[in-house]
């Protein structure tokens, strides 16, 4: 029993807001806010491909600051290698370290600074955008518009242009900020579309609805001449499942168009991806991925800001690689890029909840919308928006106050 005087009470805080929220709760004065909110989060940081002379200065380092240093077997047995290492501590002793690995040997002064802006961006709500894509009230909904006759969901739905239009606006009513056109499913085991297909399938939707919402219509494709073309009939966005690997020429053509490109993750391709995928570490796994790809797109010319990451659920992953995503999802933060989304009515749904048809899938759905909110996620792909907006509304009531 816990007695009624001084009575202990364990705190969640997840940010310096909330940090500071709860000492001035607690009368705590501003001076003593501003000196102790800091020492109020603890983070840990892996950090991999480390020398093991680097490691054992990067533990002295932090344990000389009273935080802590975990390592891989290497450092411990002096052995040559390279070295993991989980360095623990509040961010306050963070703020200490840095400067002393920036006048360290063995690779440390580059690693200061990676550490140094993994945490500013994890605790770095909005990332910088371009012109035309405001986080300030994400997470923004991005319906799901599928063309195609042999989508896993809304395949065949839509029998003419008129019709494809009325979805695509009615979604916008609903609180979509963007729609995502796809002109080719992508289903686990779906074949490629000709080129031409795409584009007959595609453009004329892009143009519809680009000349009544102009800046909200991405188009989701990997195949640079569809890009190329859907971009001049008005779309503002490309969606890449391929993180611009599949056709050498749309780093190119997003380039020279100047537009946000969402980057995905993907582990083979759709007609085989969902065979027997396996991982070590799936979520470590896609965040070297996108580590590999940013610096690929930036490398090419590609201006940061206009990047976008989406961790690709359901592509090439089983239903515990999914949620494990899920669990994590807060992580991808720390690569300082808008986190791109999309659960919606797949079947790691159906694995949870027993529900076979993907269009009853809409409650699941919204309950992994009310967790992508809460673990950070800023842009979320969805087929039915009103109760996703719904789910959204009150998770960014419960979990964002003061844009935390």
């Amino acid at each position: 029993m816990i007695p009624a005087k001084g009575a202990a009470q364990v705190l969640l805080i997840r940010d310096l807001a909330e940090a500071q929220r709860a000492m001035e709760r607690g009368r705590v004065s501003t001076d003593g806010i501003r000196l102790m909110s800091h020492k109020a989060l603890f983070r840990v940081v892996h950090v991999s491909g480390l020398d093991v002379r680097a490691a054992n200065i990067l533990k002295q380092e932090m344990l000389s600051r009273g935080g802590e240093v975990a390592t891989s077997r290497e450092v411990f047995a002096l052995e040559p290698g390279q070295a993991d290492c989980f360095v623990m501590g509040t961010l306050t002793q963070f703020e200490r370290l840095l400067p002393k690995l920036r006048q360290q040997a063995f690779g440390l002064r580059p690693l200061a600074a990676s550490i140094e802006a993994a945490l500013h961006n994890y605790d770095t709500p909005l990332p910088v955008t371009p012109a035309g894509l405001d986080l300030s009230a994400s997470p923004l909904l991005m319906g799901v518009l599928n063309v195609t006759p042999d989508s896993f969901s809304d395949g065949g739905s839509y029998p003419d242009l008129e019709s494809v239009v009325a979805v695509g606006l009615k979604m916008i009513e609903e609180g979509a900020t963007f729609l995502d056109i796809g002109g080719e499913s992508t289903r686990p085991g779906a074949e490629p579309v000709p080129l031409e297909e795409e584009l007959r399938r595609v453009l004329p939707v892009v143009g519809a609805l680009a000349r009544q919402m102009p800046g909200r219509v991405s188009v989701d494709t990997y195949k640079a001449d569809a890009a190329a073309k859907a971009l001049s009939a008005g779309a503002y966005m490309i969606n890449d499942i391929t993180a611009l690997r599949m056709d050498a020429a749309m780093v190119d053509v997003v380039r020279d168009a100047d537009c946000p490109v969402i980057l995905m993750h993907m582990k083979g391709e759709p007609r085989s991806m969902q065979i027997e995928p396996h991982y070590v570490d799936v979520v470590e796994e896609i965040y070297g991925f996108f580590i590999e790809r940013l610096n690929f797109a930036i490398d090419h010319g590609l201006r940061e800001e206009n990047l976008l990451i989406d961790p690709g659920i359901g592509f090439g992953k089983t239903a515990e690689h999914n949620l494990e995503i899920l669990r994590n999802l807060r992580e991808f933060r720390s690569l300082g890029r808008p986190v791109v989304v999309g659960t919606s009515r797949k079947r790691f749904l159906g694995a949870v909840t027993g529900i076979e048809d993907p269009a009853e899938r809409d409650g699941a759905t919204a309950a992994t919308t009310a967790i992508a909110v809460r673990e950070g996620a800023h842009i979320l792909r969805v087929h039915r928006v009103g109760v996703n907006a719904e789910a959204a509304r009150v998770a960014r009531a419960v979990y964002q106050r003061n844009g935390g």
